[in-house]
């Protein structure tokens, strides 16, 4: 059976109908794959799966990548569960950010799975980073072409209380990666613009904070224009899964007095120097 993509807008993001994720073949699979790479985000509705069946289903997409500071469930430590509580005024994600970009070797996609959603908020933001990098000036490509960012994770940043409490060792400092701003897809081969929000994405390399500072901050606001998104309402038993070599993501802190838990698996991915 042929899979069915329903765009969820004009820059990017699909809706995949016709799928079982507890039953895909590799021709399924195939298919998934080819959808992901033309639309950057795809998403299956009406997912029943468990841990395990989560984790069978990202296997296929590549190596899962442990999170350097955050543990995983017990039973099943490759997985993340994001949890925000009705008292809470933290949400987890709610920056402009692609995924592990603070580590040498950032996580080539993400699966996000929905067990408790409020009935309306906690919606997620994606940003296609290519149409980003395409529609910036062609002086402006060849000024960012050779730079490179200093990258370093923030321990202190706001989180939700659960999520503040799995952080590991807080104390100490986190480790820095450095990454190219123009960034080629590994697959496909097309420019990106690859950068995250301020406490993340510190400096240019070889720039002093404060030079670096406006071209960023020009950089993240292009990157965020409305027409290079999509928008993500979740349900019960909804399963995405977003390529982070070419998406930004950002989760919406706007259901207070409401719970939202989500499983959340990366996928290791390659070094960018």
């Amino acid at each position: 059976m042929t899979l069915e993509a329903i765009p969820l807008s004009g820059a990017m993001g699909a809706e995949v109908k016709g799928v079982d994720l507890c039953k895909g073949d590799d021709k399924t699979f195939t298919e998934a794959h080819n959808i992901l790479l033309e639309y950057g985000m795809i998403f299956f509705r009406g997912q029943e799966i468990t841990p395990s069946q989560q984790l069978a289903f990202a296997k296929r997409w590549g190596e899962p990548h442990f999170h350097p500071y955050l543990p995983g469930l017990s039973e099943q430590p490759e997985i993340i569960e994001i949890i925000k509580n009705p008292g809470d005024t933290h949400t987890f994600g709610g920056q402009w950010h692609t995924d592990q970009m603070f580590t040498p070797t950032p996580a080539m996609g993400t699966m996000l799975y929905a067990k408790e959603v409020p009935k309306a908020g906690g919606d997620t933001l994606f940003g296609n980073l290519q149409l980003a990098y395409d529609t910036l000036s062609d002086g402006m490509k060849e000024a960012i072409k050779d730079l490179y960012t200093f990258n370093l994770y923030d321990k202190r940043k706001g989180r939700s209380s659960v999520m503040k409490g799995k952080l590991k060792e807080p104390e100490n400092p986190a480790e820095p990666a450095e990454h190219p701003l123009v960034r080629p897809h590994s697959e496909t081969g097309r420019p990106v613009l690859y950068i995250c929000y301020d406490r993340i994405t510190r400096h240019i390399v070889d720039w002093t904070p404060a030079e670096s500072r406006p071209l960023l901050d020009y950089l993240r606001t292009h990157a965020s224009r409305p027409e290079f998104t999509c928008r993500l309402r979740w349900e019960p038993g909804t399963l995405a899964f977003w390529d982070n070599r070419c998406v930004q993501h950002m989760a919406l802190n706007d259901y207070h007095g409401h719970r939202r838990v989500m499983h959340r698996i990366t996928i290791r991915g390659e070094r960018t120097t």
